[in-house]
């Protein structure tokens, strides 16, 4: 089952980059929109390093379109996510992204055909438990702030990225289907480079060349990370690989306790005994969801 390894490899780089989003939107620029845009160049050079090195598999134009709608769809999950990072402690939004598996899980059944057992949905319900529970801002009340629907948002539209690229992983191999969909994600980005180039000029010349380096690596590794979880879904069912990589909070906690303690002015979140203690027994309701699920 080399999906699940390649699920949460997909987690730790995911949880790095989640770690390092929240230091770049809180210490070096201030529009999210800056990151979107190094990402969306970086994706457009590697999709033609894969067209160069291994080329494409023919996909009809109707298959090509629907990768084009699943760039376009990551995109604005991306938009999402970044609303909500600005807004609300990494360690509290990256787990509300787990709610996408109910989502998954009822768009794969329907578009998809996967069906599994009820001990394996229970896992599932485990998952977005725990990561609603881990938002919360104490134990007795669960708040619901602007944060949390944008995650909402996010989550649904990651889950139909999901399903139309696992769809499109039937026809061809994965390395097409993740430069088409990087392409049609640059294609959705033309109007933030027409209204926004200034910005990334303006955040060049405020904080130089650093924050452009630190900013193209973390996307980078986010792609890395898109690639390792496209492999996951070409080798497993969808709904699956989706709940697995649910596992990714505990690796943003663990990051974001450590920056806390030994780099406070790099990454600062609460970690107060009760907190951490309320985001750890709803880590551990995702790992028995995860055990549920395997």
């Amino acid at each position: 089952m080399s999906w699940i390894l390649f699920s949460i490899l997909a987690t730790i780089v995911w949880a790095i980059v989640n770690t390092v989003d929240k230091y770049v939107l809180t210490k070096l620029v201030r529009k999210p929109v800056i990151l979107l845009m190094i990402l969306g160049i970086i994706g457009l050079i590697a999709s033609f390093l894969v067209y160069l090195f291994h080329g494409f598999s023919y996909l009809s134009y109707f298959n090509i379109a629907l990768a084009f709608a699943a760039g376009i769809l990551y995109i604005i999950g991306i938009l999402f996510y970044f609303k909500a990072v600005k807004i609300e402690e990494i360690s509290r939004v990256i787990p509300l992204l787990y709610l996408s598996p109910l989502f998954v899980s009822i768009l794969a059944a329907i578009f998809l055909g996967e069906i599994f057992t009820p001990i394996k949905y229970l896992g599932i319900f485990l998952l977005i438990i725990g990561a609603i529970f881990i938002s919360s801002k104490n134990s007795i009340k669960i708040s619901f702030g602007k944060a949390f629907w944008f995650m909402v948002l996010a989550s649904l539209v990651f889950s139909v990225n999901a399903v139309i690229t696992k769809y499109l992983l039937n026809f061809v191999d994965f390395w097409t289907i993740f430069s088409y969909i990087r392409i049609g994600a640059f294609f959705a980005l033309i109007p933030i480079f027409c209204f926004n180039f200034k910005d990334l000029i303006f955040t060049v010349r405020d904080y130089g060349k650093k924050a452009i380096i630190i900013i193209s690596l973390n996307e980078i590794l986010a792609l890395f990370a898109v690639i390792l979880i496209t492999i996951a879904m070409s080798r497993g069912y969808v709904t699956l690989v989706n709940a697995i990589s649910s596992v990714q909070p505990f690796f943003v906690l663990l990051f974001a306790v450590i920056l806390s303690i030994f780099y406070p002015k790099i990454l600062k979140e609460e970690i107060g005994k009760s907190t951490v203690l309320l985001k750890l027994v709803a880590i551990t309701l995702m790992f028995v969801g995860v055990i549920l699920i395997i």
